[in-house]
């Protein structure tokens, strides 16, 4: 088995991430600087689990850790992904998601890792309304966070064509499910549910956006790090073929919750700017890696609304 390093690897993703890897049996070395992940989101006292919580930003010590486990593989998840957040703090999300991928990229250079998985998004294709493909869709940023992403890309493409290590962006796609903690569309609504709203406060109800379940997103890091690429670079989308609404989104939780919810539309909480549709197309990453999702968006739902008012109980 292989030595594994997460970054970000208590957080919404990650931690799913490093329980399956430590499931094959891994070591899995998790860095975190917490401010969004959860030291509960991460396994017990597991004999193979090793957990530091740093910051990407310090280069001393991730090049301490990198230097002291010698990882085959890096799953770079590590970054502000709330885009809000990237637009309010820009600085901060290009120091954290540029300059700290460097600082990734160069702990893994001087440690020997063969392989760099990069949790890019999908965010980072143009705006067109037409299922988005890794080979053929312009990849055009429209925001700080695409921009940033995109830069991401940019870096892991320039070490692997330098033979440094093979790399993979992986550019995903809306993520649904248990141990989130940013304030995206799903935690928003289900705060209001728990609070016992019956109108919901919403912005922009008709985009169309490819939801997947968080699971089926960990499985496919794991799917992508145990596949040997041809490529020294690859791009891999990762989503789901089937559309839903910010509509279908309520309808669902209100299923899920038997509550009755309406929607309304909050002037402050409309964007401006905005895809009409978000989907992707899974046809190269299925066909060269064999994975696809396997879960339902009703079941990703659920599982957020149930670790929701286990939060809220205790």
């Amino acid at each position: 088995m292989s030595t594994i390093i997460i970054t970000g690897g208590a957080g919404f993703i990650g931690s799913h991430l490093c329980s399956i890897l430590l499931s094959q049996g891994n070591t899995v070395v998790v860095i975190d600087n917490f401010s969004y992940g959860k030291k509960a989101f991460l396994p017990g006292d597991h004999p193979f689990l090793k957990v530091y919580e740093k910051d990407i930003l310090d280069k001393g010590e991730l090049n301490a850790i990198f230097e002291k486990h010698k990882p085959d593989t890096v799953f770079h998840l590590a970054a502000i992904h709330h885009i809000p957040t990237c637009e309010q703090k820009p600085e901060l999300a290009i120091r954290t998601n540029i300059e700290g991928t460097e600082n990734v990229i160069l702990a893994a250079q001087l440690a020997g890792v063969k392989k760099l998985i990069f949790a890019s998004s999908g965010a980072v294709y143009e705006i067109v309304d037409e299922q988005l493909k890794e080979d053929s869709t312009p990849v055009v940023p429209h925001d700080i966070y695409s921009i940033t992403k995109k830069a991401g890309e940019d870096l892991i493409r320039l070490y692997a064509e330098r033979k440094v290590f093979k790399t993979v962006a992986c550019r995903l796609f809306n993520t649904v499910g248990s141990h989130e903690t940013n304030a995206h569309l799903v935690p928003d609504i289900l705060d209001q549910v728990l609070q016992n709203k019956s109108e919901i406060s919403l912005g922009n109800l008709s985009p169309l956006r490819s939801y997947i379940h968080v699971m089926d997103v960990a499985e496919a890091f794991a799917s992508i790090g145990a596949c040997d690429f041809a490529n020294d670079f690859e791009t891999f989308n990762v989503g789901n073929e089937s559309e839903h609404s910010v509509s279908d989104i309520l309808q669902l939780i209100a299923e899920i919750s038997g509550k009755q919810l309406k929607a309304i539309q909050h002037p402050d909480r409309m964007r401006k700017v905005d895809r009409h549709r978000q989907m992707a197309s899974l046809s190269k990453t299925t066909s060269i890696t064999g994975w696809f999702p396997k879960r339902t968006l009703k079941e990703a739902l659920n599982d957020a609304y149930l670790e929701a008012i286990h939060v809220q109980s205790n």
